[in-house]
């Protein structure tokens, strides 16, 4: 072998293992509110535990498809959806298009309701005012630009909420959450009847009663992890290890 063609390997070689590398990752980009930050409640004062829905989520899916699995956590304490799609000053701006464009993620999770509702109950004037209407309104629009951009998207309902959250009144952004799945045919993952189903269920939850416990984040981790497996199991496939 000459060394010309010695030296021409060895500059390629790096390359190539690039390139293998890009093909076989599998990005999943998680926006939503503290909930999908990770939020607990503890000692009186809220702290992003390691033991969240997303770290959880994201040791399942290697585990079953390999450590080319990757999951950015875009998670922010009390976001709304609406920040997406207009800026502070409540005029449109093309920020969620610019991201999606730029985006390496194979997949979107979205994952916002609970400070929906909590800002507009408050009537909030800072904020964007979402009414169940309007929450639809955004969220149709964040998954139509996500899906010309060529990404997989998944829905996930917010959990329930109790003590005087409560009366913030989630329900209605859910069933919202729900119609947009059947109109843009776009899985989304059951989270707020389910968790009530158990009779005992704000025992599961944060002493703040907004934010799960670390069990909790666990649950909904496997919910979430059962509607990706069975519905995107072939693309996932693709780039286990």
């Amino acid at each position: 072998m000459s060394k010309k063609l010695m030296a021409v390997l060895l500059v390629a070689a790096p390359m190539l293992a690039q390139a293998a590398d890009n093909k076989a990752a599998f990005v999943i980009a998680a926006y939503g509110d503290s909930t999908t930050a990770g939020v607990i409640s503890s000692g009186g004062r809220n702290i992003i535990t390691k033991n969240n829905e997303m770290n959880y989520l994201h040791q399942m899916l290697k585990d079953k498809y390999g450590a080319d699995i990757q999951l950015k956590n875009h998670g922010s304490p009390g976001a709304q959806a609406a920040e997406l799609v207009y800026s502070q000053d409540n005029k449109p701006h093309l920020d969620w298009a610019e991201r999606m464009a730029k985006s390496d993620a194979n997949m979107i999770l979205l994952n916002y309701g609970i400070n929906d509702a909590r800002i507009y109950f408050f009537k909030d004037k800072k904020a964007h005012q979402e009414s169940p209407e309007e929450y639809k309104r955004i969220m149709t629009e964040l998954v139509k630009v996500a899906k010309a951009n060529n990404k997989l998207v998944v829905l996930q309902e917010p959990n329930p909420i109790c003590g005087r959250a409560e009366r913030w009144n989630v329900w209605p952004y859910v069933y919202q959450l729900n119609e947009v799945a059947k109109e843009q045919q776009v899985p989304i993952v059951k989270q707020f009847s389910l968790i009530k189903e158990n009779r005992d269920w704000q025992s599961e939850m944060s002493p703040d009663c907004i934010h799960p416990s670390e069990m909790l984040y666990k649950q909904k981790a496997q919910r979430t992890f059962d509607v990706l497996s069975a519905t995107f199991d072939s693309a996932l496939s693709k780039h286990s290890s």
